[in-house]
């Protein structure tokens, strides 16, 4: 994968984070991160701090830059001040410099950290250094990117992402009883291991008999407008577009309203959460839903799994939950947003 499509990447989930790989998770006993539950991941964590040690954990993100990763790492550090037993260590990779990540992982080996989470660039490459932490009895979980034998993976199921947002619109449609609906859907086909977020909305839109006029890849917002304007112009009836991304869903939002339509007539939603996305759904106009991962989870996360992974208390393979955001649950909504704000 060379450096543009990594950066394209690096926009996709929670406006600009993540997932760099396809690997197969390990198919271990109790390492099938669709069974763990929240609630045993804490309580793993909480254990582990009970015990009195302490423990230094590193977290590595492939664009540490973006404010959205920011998030997440003030949410791990919350975590961490939370349990009391926990030092967060993290590294200045930027822009997906894979020279940057391995020279931060080679550090921290050299310092004994307890654990390192990272977001694999180039699975090759870390590979090495992967067996050498692990040699040294130091715990390598992956965030969002997917490496064999890891003894972790803290990440988010694309498929129930697909599925939220399918389904919400589908609803739609069946509420505004809209005749022979019609639907963009935007992909990005270089990176298959994303495509259950618009494989499972074409599932449920031929299940419900919605179709799909046009599937375009677009995962920025300026590629999101155009390719949208480009669709009206053909279906100047279409009635709904699910975006990739949020950014991918923002872009069409502007198209949507540059042309005029009528935010009653037509059903636009996006994938992650990130902040622009739920302030659109916030507006209460065609903008009506997003797939959003909670980020304060997911910052804990990083640190609840990889002291599981440490201490073998609870879960180090777990996906962070999903949610439908709309003004259908203000509250949801307004607490999404506000994580963006602390």
């Amino acid at each position: 994968m060379n450096s543009k499509m990594l950066t394209k990447v690096a926009h996709l989930a929670l406006a600009g984070a993540f997932l760099t790989l396809a690997s197969a998770l390990p198919a271990k006993a109790g390492n099938d991160p669709a069974t763990a539950k929240i609630e045993d991941v804490r309580a793993g964590a909480q254990k582990a701090c009970e015990s009195g040690k302490t423990f230094k954990i590193a977290y590595s993100h492939s664009v540490s830059e973006a404010a959205i990763v920011k998030q997440v790492r003030h949410f791990a550090d919350l975590r961490a001040a939370e349990l009391g037993c926990v030092t967060v260590l993290h590294d200045n990779t930027q822009a997906n410099n894979l020279e940057q990540q391995i020279n931060a992982v080679q550090g921290w080996i050299t310092v004994g950290v307890d654990a390192i989470v990272v977001t694999p660039i180039d699975e090759a490459a870390l590979k090495p250094f992967q067996k050498q932490a692990q040699a040294a009895g130091i715990k390598w979980l992956t965030y969002l990117g997917v490496m064999a034998d890891s003894d972790g993976y803290v990440g988010f199921d694309h498929a129930q992402s697909g599925q939220i947002v399918g389904n919400a619109a589908a609803q739609w449609v069946k509420e505004n009883k809209i005749e022979h609906p019609k639907a963009l859907i935007t992909t990005l086909t270089g990176l298959m291991s994303l495509s259950p977020r618009w494989t499972e909305v074409e599932r449920i839109f031929k299940e419900n008999g919605i179709e799909v006029v046009a599937k375009q890849d677009s995962a920025d917002q300026a590629s999101g407008l155009t390719v949208t304007e480009t669709v009206l112009k053909q279906h100047p009836d279409l009635a709904i577009v699910i975006g990739l991304n949020d950014d991918a869903a923002v872009g069409a939002y502007r198209a949507v309203t540059i042309a005029g339509i009528d935010p009653e007539k037509i059903f636009i939603a996006g994938q992650d959460g990130s902040k622009e996305g739920l302030l659109a759904v916030n507006e209460g106009k065609a903008y009506k839903a997003s797939a959003a991962i909670l980020i304060n989870e997911l910052g804990a996360n990083i640190v609840d799994q990889a002291l599981n992974a440490i201490t073998g208390n609870g879960p180090s393979f777990a996906f962070t939950p999903t949610v439908l955001a709309s003004k259908a649950d203000q509250a949801l909504l307004d607490k999404l947003i506000a994580n963006h704000n602390q």
